[in-house]
């Protein structure tokens, strides 16, 4: 389909105008008759496709203006959602830096209670 099916319906209104037309010539009745029906005819499916096309051209700006709104939601949630993990992996760091820290006390106090130990005091001989 061309473009969501928009060639067919032109075609389809082309058509009926064309059909409409050539069976009001064909018709028997005099010319000024027959050139009334045409005229009003035609201001009719004129009439209808000027409303046709502004009803679609209204639905097709409030399609836009959501697709925008949408876009612009998921600029804002994207770098909203960024901020937060970034803001949690900092914090996530700092905790760790903190843990990293009180480990490396552990391990000082370790050494020195190892280091105690292992120390004789003065006067003792290794056997």
């Amino acid at each position: 389909m061309a473009e969501n099916g928009k060639g067919e319906f032109w075609a389809f209104v082309a058509g009926a105008l064309a059909g409409g037309i050539v069976a009001l010539l064909y018709a028997p009745a005099k010319g000024e008759e027959t050139r009334e029906k045409v005229r009003a005819t035609t201001g009719e499916l004129y009439g209808r496709g000027e409303d046709i096309y502004l009803h679609l051209r209204t639905e097709a700006e409030k399609l836009i203006d959501e697709g925008r709104k949408l876009v612009d939601e998921a600029g804002t949630t994207g770098s909203e959602k960024l901020e937060e993990t970034v803001r949690k992996l900092e914090d996530t760091k700092a905790r760790l830096d903190k843990v990293k820290a009180r480990g490396i006390e552990k391990i000082e106090e370790v050494k020195e209670k190892v280091g105690r130990k292992g120390r004789k005091p003065a006067g003792e001989s290794a056997e």
